[in-house]
């Protein structure tokens, strides 16, 4: 049983690690309305990391460090394929002019 209850508590880490990240790319998607759309930029933010930070605290310290882990893993993978889609991309190549 405190199997499952580690794999939710850790998939759990990894939703909301997830959910932070997203609150973070809401000042890039609401840019172009940033005067009416900061309070609720500001308010997501605040929220999933409140919401982050008050579950890592209430958390027992059987629980913690499993949690813990499922925003470090979470974050770690999302860095990873950034960088690595970005190598792979990388910057556009011009045509060749020919005259």
């Amino acid at each position: 049983m405190t199997t499952v209850i580690k794999i939710a508590v850790f998939m759990l880490g990894m939703y909301l690690s997830m959910r932070l990240i997203a609150a973070m790319y809401r000042v890039l998607d609401l840019w172009y309305t940033i005067r009416t759309a900061y309070p609720r930029v500001i308010r997501g933010i605040l929220g999933w990391g409140g919401i982050t930070t008050a579950i890592a605290v209430l958390l027992g310290d059987q629980w913690r460090h499993v949690f813990l882990w499922g925003l470090i893993v979470y974050g770690l993978f999302y860095l990873i394929n950034f960088t690595s889609a970005k190598f792979v991309l990388g910057k556009p190549k011009r045509p060749i002019e020919i005259d």
